[in-house]
């Protein structure tokens, strides 16, 4: 793992500095780095902790597509159903959208996403199983919590309870859902 030493930064906006960090942690103000340890002079940037973006939905992310204009009735079903068919019109593929936008994200400092990614009778697990890969590829890169969502439903659609036991199995770390009053009567 690397050591590195990261000179004249503002932890926090706080005095400048010099940081150094050993085998990808932190180490302890006047730890001798090792022999040939990379230095970067931050000329006095700011250093902050990693974003986190605590909801997004990497699964259905438009990053990168052509512009698509939304034009669907004003209930919550209608938006869901159009979300399902907007996924086979435009042919998302739940891999390289999610990790188009996994990258965005990382470029402007996030470190740790938490995705709700949809799981329906529809499109199955292919949601979870692009997110998960994009989540092994860029391991070491930004942590990725992926959550797998019922949008569509669960009692309204048959099936979909045993899909998302299938999306534990499959990667999913925790069940989300919403307002079941809104979408299961």
């Amino acid at each position: 793992m690397t050591s590195l030493l990261l000179r004249n930064t503002r932890p926090m906006g706080a005095a400048a500095t010099d940081i150094a960090i050993l085998d990808g942690r932190f180490a302890a103000t006047g730890t001798p780095l090792p022999e040939g340890a990379e230095v970067i002079d931050c000329e006095g940037a700011i250093l902050a902790p990693g974003l986190v973006e605590a909801h997004t939905h990497l699964d259905k992310s438009l990053l990168g597509l052509p512009w698509y204009r939304n034009e669907v009735g004003p209930r919550l079903i209608d938006k869901i159903e159009n979300e399902r068919a907007v996924k086979v019109s435009l042919g998302l593929h739940p891999q390289v959208q999610s990790e188009r936008q996994a990258l965005l994200s990382v470029s402007k400092g996030t470190t740790h996403i938490r995705s709700h990614v949809d799981v329906d009778t529809e499109h199955g697990l292919a949601g979870i199983e692009g997110v998960a890969e994009t989540r092994a590829r860029l391991a070491g890169i930004v942590d990725i919590e992926i959550v797998a969502f019922p949008q569509s439903g669960m009692m309204i659609r048959p099936g979909t309870a045993e899909l998302m036991d299938a999306a534990l199995s499959a990667g999913a770390d925790v069940v989300g859902g919403l307002d079941p009053c809104g979408i299961d009567p």
